[in-house]
C-alpha cells in the first residue's frame, strides 16, 4: 500500500528538475528615491557633524528649508523647527547647513553626517513637525512634543520661563494668524508643504487643508482662538470675512505689543556685535536657549514675506531684534 506521505512520481520528477533553493537577499537601491531624498536634505557642518557610525547621527525632520538671505545659512521654515535646529547646533557644537548636497557628486555623504530634511507632516504620528530621527538600525523618533519638553527644560525657571511662555502663546498665536490670513497660498505652500500651490488638484487641496488643520491644533491654538479657528478651517473664505480679519488682527496686534516689550528688554541686556571678520570685534558665544527661542520666532517672521503684517512691522520697528537674531546665526555659521 502506497504511503500517504509519498510524493507522486510526476511531481517528484518536477521537483528533481527544479529543486527548491533559498537565495540570499538582493541589494537593490532605488536610485530615484535616493535622489529625491538628497534634494530634500541639508547637512550640518563642522568637525562634529560627521561620525564613523550610522547609529551616531540624527536627522531633523522639518516642513521646509529656507535660505536666510543675510547669512546664507539654511533654516527650517517654522519657528519650532528653527529652535530645534539652533538648539542642536548649540548642544552638539555644530554649524548650520549652507547648501543642499549634489546627488551627482560621488563625495556626497560618504560618511554618516547629522542632517536636516524636508518631510511631510504626515510622517509624524500627530502630523506635527519637527521630529528628530536618531540612530539608523534602531530608529528612535522624537515627536514635536518630546523635542519641546527637552528644549524647554533647558531654560531656567523664573524670568526666562515667563519670556518663553509669552513666545509660545502670544507671539506664536500672532504668527499663525498672520500666516493663515495674510500670507499668500503660494508662500504658505513654500513654507509648509512640498507641493506647488499652482498645481491644482484634489489631492493637493486636501494636503494643504490637512496641514492647516494640524497647525491650528498644534500648541492648543484652536482652544485659545475657537472662533478664528472655525473660520480658518472653512474650505473657502468665510462669509463673514470682516470678523475673520478682526479676530486675526487682534492676535497680530497682541504679538506686536509683546515683541516691542521683548525688544526693549533684550536691547537693555544684549548689544549686537558685528561679525568677527572685523578684526576689532569678537564673536559672541554666550547665547542662551531663551535667546535661541526668541530668534527662532524673529527669523520665522522674516520668512513670511511682505504680505505679512508682522514682517512689515519687523522691518520697520524691530531692527534690533533682526540684528540680534542674525548675530546669533553668525555664531553657528561656518
Amino acid at each position: 500500500m502506497a504511503s500517504l506521505l509519498a510524493i507522486p512520481g510526476p511531481l517528484k520528477s518536477l521537483f528533481d528538475m527544479f529543486p527548491l533553493k533559498t537565495y540570499g537577499s538582493i541589494k537593490d537601491n532605488d536610485q530615484a528615491l535616493d535622489y529625491d531624498a538628497l534634494t530634500r536634505t541639508a547637512y550640518f557642518m563642522g568637525p562634529n557633524a560627521t561620525k564613523t557610525n550610522k547609529d551616531d547621527v540624527f536627522q531633523l525632520g522639518v516642513y521646509q528649508i529656507v535660505r536666510d538671505p543675510k547669512t546664507g545659512v539654511l533654516l527650517a521654515s517654522d519657528p519650532w523647527g528653527i529652535f530645534a535646529e539652533l538648539s542642536l547646533c548649540k548642544k552638539n557644537d555644530l554649524q548650520l547647513p549652507t547648501a543642499t548636497p549634489d546627488p551627482q557628486d560621488p563625495k556626497t555623504a560618504q560618511k554618516p553626517q547629522h542632517s536636516m530634511c524636508i518631510l511631510s507632516a504626515r510622517a509624524s504620528v500627530d502630523k506635527s513637525l519637527p521630529i528628530l530621527i536618531e540612530s539608523y538600525t534602531r530608529r528612535h523618533i522624537r515627536s514635536t512634543k518630546n523635542i519641546n519638553e527637552i528644549l524647554f527644560s533647558r531654560i531656567p525657571a523664573g524670568e526666562q520661563t515667563l519670556y518663553l511662555k509669552l513666545l509660545n502663546t502670544i507671539v506664536y498665536d500672532g504668527y499663525l494668524a498672520d500666516l493663515l490670513t495674510n500670507v499668500s497660498p503660494a508662500k504658505f505652500c513654500e513654507l509648509y508643504t512640498y507641493i506647488n500651490e499652482r498645481d491644482v488638484s484634489v489631492t493637493n487641496s486636501i494636503t494643504i487643508q490637512d496641514v492647516k488643520r494640524s497647525l491650528l491644533a498644534r500648541n492648543n491654538f484652536n482652544l485659545r482662538h475657537r472662533q478664528l479657528t472655525k473660520y480658518l478651517l472653512e474650505p473657502m473664505f468665510p462669509t463673514n470675512s470682516t470678523e475673520l480679519a478682526a479676530l486675526a488682527q487682534t492676535a497680530i496686534a497682541e504679538t506686536i505689543r509683546c515683541l516691542k516689550k521683548l525688544q526693549i528688554h533684550w536691547r537693555k541686556n544684549h548689544q549686537p556685535q558685528e561679525h568677527p571678520n572685523h578684526a576689532s570685534n569678537t564673536q559672541r558665544t554666550d547665547f542662551q536657549y531663551i535667546d535661541l527661542a526668541l530668534a527662532s520666532y524673529v527669523l520665522a517672521i522674516a520668512q513670511l514675506g511682505p504680505d505679512s503684517e508682522l514682517y512689515q512691522w519687523m522691518h520697520t520697528d524691530a531692527q534690533f531684534l533682526l540684528e540680534f537674531s542674525h548675530q546669533l546665526l553668525q555664531t553657528y555659521s561656518v
